[in-house]
């Protein structure tokens, strides 16, 4: 039985009766037979279909078996072809075979050569596969060097992983692939970091999989490669990964993807074109994923570097303002205290009480302010390294807590507030929203104006987060002084204005760290004033406290 048994031959013979009894012959052997009685005729034949071995005899009509193989070898490469030529002919043979001929055979005059001709075919069929396949080895080791070095000479992670899957699908003849790397931190499952494939330009890469989920998590916490011919079939299998790219995988191949001991990930074909996936595949995609794994790896440390550096050096030159910014908010209370203080030693028999009583004020009004000063230095140092819980915020209460601790300054601004009548629910920390809300309210009464109208709000926005505010009816800021304001330790100089550089820079540090964002809107129109806001996550659910009794209070 030959191995080949499905072969398609085209035999240009013009013996009718020795044609059929090739074509009986071969096709017991379960090939596919077709006769051409010329050479013309075989021409034809061999344009209009697809044929594995074509068997060219010298003699025939028209066009002769050598001038045949001429005119094909003029088409192109030459499909396996046999000669066979008449006996004393040897020589018209080793021309065929400078064309390009595989093989070629001596015709008898009893029809004896047709018994060697299956074997003759079988042995063609043979070399040529093994021709294949040699070439595929050596086309699959250039690819793998030249893959390999592009993956080492990038430390561009989306590069990498986007030269891996596309050498990877169409190496294997895929319909497409992706790479999972474990997130940061590891509990928290898997991100698609690339996709690709052959028919859908943008795929979305913002798929999660939770640890162990789908196959990708399988092989992930597993070490281990799988091959899989049904994935709908598999019960580790996630089709919502499919509902979401609206990707349909039949079959899958995945690979882990180590580096120094430790999976970092996995490497995911699907849908093999031609046939399942076999162990030649994974052997290839296990190859490409291993200089992956590495290339990625390095990549991600590399960017975890710039990252810390960039930190780094974010801290320095924060470090640097603060210092600055601590140098003379410090200054400025400590020279009246240290003044004061040596005009009571050397004066304090010649004063008058009431003198001693105004300067004993003096004194500890600027060390209360020395005192708030170092609080906000002790808060806002704390803050970017201090893990917390959030949970629902009772603003209401917060605001309530804020009005109290600044009562002093509102009846002496005599500010009028407006409160909303219901309070958008949102998640964060309470003493760090509360410190938010200080600065907020401090601000407005500082800069709004005489006897200023303060209005305080919050909306629940489209984007799943909460959008509170603080608007006073000041003289607003310029567009120059609007970009300089949540600056660390920026402060921007106003007429009259109290306080210190760092309200705002403690603001912004907190929002930042509890998931939102900080900003403030102005026209720069005096009597219009701003309008500070900040935004944090909604609560799971969207309630409302109760109702504030005064919806307006006049202070």
């Amino acid at each position: 039985m030959p191995t080949s048994n499905a072969a398609h031959i085209l035999y240009m013979e013009d013996d009718a009766g020795l044609a059929r009894l090739f074509k009986k012959k071969l096709e017991r052997a379960g090939y596919t037979i077709d006769i051409a009685s010329d050479g013309d005729t075989g021409l034809s034949l061999f344009d209009a279909g697809h044929y594995d071995v074509i068997a060219v005899d010298q003699n025939m009509p028209i066009y002769d078996g050598l001038a045949v193989i001429r005119r094909l070898a003029e088409r192109g490469p030459l499909p396996p072809t046999i000669m066979i030529t008449g006996s004393g002919n040897e020589q018209i043979a080793i021309e065929a075979m400078k064309l390009g001929a595989s093989d070629y055979i001596v015709k008898d005059g009893d029809g004896r050569y047709l018994e060697l001709l299956p074997a003759v075919i079988e042995q063609v069929l043979v070399k040529e596969r093994l021709i294949r396949e040699r070439q595929e080895a050596n086309r699959n080791l250039a690819l793998l060097n030249l893959v390999g070095q592009e993956l080492t000479a990038s430390l561009d992670l989306q590069k990498i992983t986007t030269t891996l899957l596309q050498a990877v699908t169409e190496t294997i003849g895929a319909e497409g692939s992706s790479v999972w790397l474990k997130a940061d931190p590891p509990k928290e499952g898997l991100i698609c970091q690339a996709a690709y494939h052959r028919s859908q330009s943008n795929i979305s890469t913002k798929l999660h999989l939770r640890p162990g989920q789908g196959i990708a998590g399988w092989v992930t916490r597993q070490g281990e490669s799988v091959t899989i011919t049904r994935a709908a079939d598999d019960p580790r299998f996630a089709p919502e990964i499919d509902r979401e790219t609206k990707c349909h995988t039949e079959s899958l191949l995945a690979v882990p993807l180590s580096a120094r001991g430790t999976v970092i990930g996995a490497l995911e074909v699907i849908n093999k074109i031609e046939g399942p996936f076999n162990a030649h595949d994974r052997a290839l995609v296990e190859t490409l994923a291993a200089s992956a794994a590495i290339a990625i790896d390095n990549a991600r440390l590399v960017e975890a570097l710039r990252h810390q550096t960039a930190e780094l050096q974010a801290r320095n030159e924060e470090l640097d303002a603060f210092a600055h910014t601590v140098a003379h908010d410090l200054k400025t209370p400590i020279g009246p205290v240290i003044g004061l203080a040596e005009l009571l030693i050397r004066f304090r028999s010649t004063m008058s009480e009431e003198a001693v009583n105004d300067t004993l004020v003096t004194i500890a009004r600027s060390s209360r302010k020395m005192d708030e000063i170092v609080n906000e230095l002790l808060l806002l140092a704390t803050i970017r390294d201090t893990d917390i819980e959030t949970h629902i915020i009772d603003m209401l209460g917060l605001v309530s807590e804020v009005r109290q601790r600044l009562a002093h300054l509102i009846d002496q601004k005599q500010a009028q507030f407006i409160f909303p009548t219901s309070w958008p629910i949102a998640m964060g920390y309470g003493p760090w929203i509360e410190e938010v809300w200080a600065n907020y309210i401090s601000n407005a009464l500082k800069y709004g104006g005489n006897q200023p109208h303060i209005q305080i709000g919050g909306e629940k926005q489209a984007n799943g987060m909460v959008r509170y505010w603080v608007r006073d009816s000041g003289d607003g800021l310029t567009p120059s002084e609007q970009a300089r304001l949540f600056a660390p330790f920026t402060q921007i100089k106003r007429t009259k204005a109290e306080g210190h550089g760092l309200g705002l820079s403690i603001v912004h540090r907190i929002i930042e760290k509890l998931g939102g964002e900080v900003g403030v809107e102005s026209s720069g129109i005096p009597g219009q004033g701003c309008t500070f806001y900040f935004t944090l996550p909604a609560a799971p659910q969207l309630i409302s406290l109760e109702p504030i009794r005064e919806a307006l209070t006049i202070y």
